[in-house]
């Protein structure tokens, strides 16, 4: 018969209670676990057993017990809700989980039901984390760039692009070094719209020197549109559309060529004027991927652009695996 078919004694029960709650006061987390697990076997459960097993995982640093235990008590939303939660922030404090320490309470306190003493006590952990969080978020950026500076060095272009795609996932702003690697022609391209993109998530609102294909430009991040968001990118983004309905495979074939284009070419844009060359380049190169005999244009303009779309395909393949 399992343990949780029997009931307790009242006097055995109290007297598990008791030791318990002595073991903990001398630190015998281990004994006081032990009888807190062997009443909860007994189906007797109540809130001091409860927090008595939290403070018992926490102490023996078994973090994921804990908080698995915490979540499920707050998921039952009782009289002791925010006991628990208390309890759960701590926990998060105390495991560097910051962000969601940051979301609960903001969640808590926007709820207003927050009882009074603990209004306080939640306030200063979310102070605390935000703080916490931006060292540590520092440090690992630190870490990074010094990183990306060594990949500079090797040359290494994939492991630049990763690196500089991991720091425009923090809020810490680009350097000027860094900056300085739009105007590097030893750095590849795909590299450099790495770079400007997060330059533009940051809302930077200053002129910014690009080197990129020959060409030399100054651009300002936050006026400039989203590599698929330019008028010819929907320009053209529109035409080869038309193509979806009778042959499918052939226009996800020329979609993915033409974001792989706009990447590679970002913050460049072509003149809306190209859009009818570079569509039928797209349409041409797709057909050839696909081994469909098509008559093709002998037009110079889609010559060029069929090289080009071809080149910055590869050079986006030797960066990104999709």
């Amino acid at each position: 018969m399992k343990p949780g078919n029997i009931i307790l004694f009242p006097k055995w029960q109290k007297v598990l209670e008791e030791e318990s709650v002595a073991a903990i006061k001398e630190k015998k987390f281990e004994d006081a676990l032990e009888k807190l697990d062997n009443l909860l076997s007994y189906d007797v459960k109540n809130h001091d057993i409860y927090t008595g097993k939290l403070i018992c995982l926490m102490e023996l640093e078994r973090y994921k017990e804990a908080q698995e235990l915490c979540e499920s008590l707050i998921e039952e939303k009782d009289s002791h809700y925010y006991q628990y939660i208390h309890i759960y922030l701590t926990l998060l404090f105390q495991t560097d989980q910051y962000d969601t320490l940051i979301d609960v309470v903001s969640v808590e306190l926007e709820s207003g039901n927050v009882p009074n003493h603990l209004q306080e006590p939640f306030k200063q952990l979310y102070t605390m984390s935000e703080k916490m969080r931006l060292n540590v978020e520092l440090e690992r950026s630190n870490v990074f760039l010094n990183a990306l500076y060594d990949a500079v060095h090797q040359d290494n272009h994939i492991e630049q692009w990763r690196l500089i795609d991991k720091l425009s996932k923090t809020t810490i702003q680009p350097n000027e070094k860094v900056i300085s690697l739009l105007v590097n022609e030893h750095i590849h391209p795909l590299v450099k719209t790495a770079i400007y993109l997060w330059l533009k998530n940051l809302g930077v609102a200053k002129p910014i020197e690009v080197h990129k294909f020959g060409i030399q430009m100054k651009m300002t991040p936050s006026e400039t549109p989203e590599v698929n968001e330019s008028a010819i990118a929907k320009e053209i983004a529109t035409e080869i559309k038309k193509i979806e309905q009778s042959n499918p495979s052939l226009y996800e074939v020329m979609n993915t060529l033409l974001e792989h284009y706009l990447y590679a070419l970002y913050p460049i844009t072509p003149s809306i004027d190209e859009s009818f060359y570079i569509a039928e380049a797209l349409f041409q190169i797709g057909n050839d991927y696909l081994n469909i005999a098509v008559s093709t244009s002998e037009q110079a303009e889609v010559d060029k652009y069929i090289q080009e779309i071809k080149t910055t395909d590869l050079l986006y393949a030797s960066i990104i695996d999709d």
